[in-house]
């Protein structure tokens, strides 16, 4: 009777792969129940769920801390023009008619600018920017030969009260518009230099853009309100 021989069976040992990934690491993660697949690419918040709540707030806080300190301006520069001791009657300078159509032109380019990064035109987005930019620097131009003008007639921040709050004033407010210059100039360089951030991050750029806008405008409404505030009490 033949004998059977039965073969050996074959013994296969899978070797674990080693792990790469990670939810911040760089190459392929395990694939769980939610996940589909891919690596990992950084911890960034996702562009479609970004929203400028909170910069918003922290800006209007701002605007408001600013406003408070123009009102205590405006009420010290009252109080004291009601005293005579020393008060003499400044004219206002008439380029500061100027710096004011300057700085309301500025707030439309700004506005306009807003309104183009909303339907992702980032071409026209820069130019408005850098419209807003040059206006801008336009009004604090104005607003230093407005004080020229007071120079050239002997009165200068020390020549008396008037004269001395009427510095002060437009003083502030030149570094307050001085900190706007400076977000717009960080915008600007920021789209020339990567172009493509504005068309892949559009909504982190538009929230700045609403950002920068609140700003701006609360800066013109300041302004005005000064300006006429100004007029009033000559």
């Amino acid at each position: 009777m033949p004998s059977v021989v039965a073969e050996p069976e074959e013994l296969v040992i899978e070797t674990p792969q080693p792990w790469t990934g990670g939810p911040g690491g760089g190459g392929p993660q395990h694939p769980g129940h939610d996940d589909h697949g891919g690596g990992g690419g950084g911890g960034d918040e996702p562009d479609d769920r970004y929203t400028p709540g909170l910069s918003l707030l922290g800006m209007s806080f701002m605007l408001v801390s600013s406003t408070t300190l123009f009102v205590v301006l405006a009420m010290v520069y009252l109080a004291r023009s009601r005293s005579p001791k020393f008060w003499q009657p400044v004219e206002v300078p008439h380029l500061l008619w100027l710096s004011t159509t300057i700085i309301l032109a500025s707030s439309c380019a700004m506005e306009k600018a807003r309104r183009a990064i909303r339907v992702q035109q980032v071409k026209l987005y820069t130019r408005w920017l850098w419209a807003t930019l040059l206006l801008g620097l336009s009004f604090l131009g104005s607003q230093l030969l407005a004080l020229r003008q007071l120079t050239l007639q002997g009165l200068f921040l020390s020549h008396n009260p008037h004269s001395s709050m009427f510095f002060v004033i437009t003083g502030v407010h030149a570094v307050h518009l001085l900190a706007g210059l400076a977000m717009l100039l960080y915008m600007v360089v920021r789209v020339i230099l990567q172009p493509s951030v504005a068309y892949k991050h559009f909504r982190r750029q538009q929230a700045r853009s609403a950002v920068v806008a609140l700003y701006w405008h609360g800066l013109d409404g300041i302004w005005l309100a000064m300006f006429a505030f100004l007029l009033l009490l000559r």
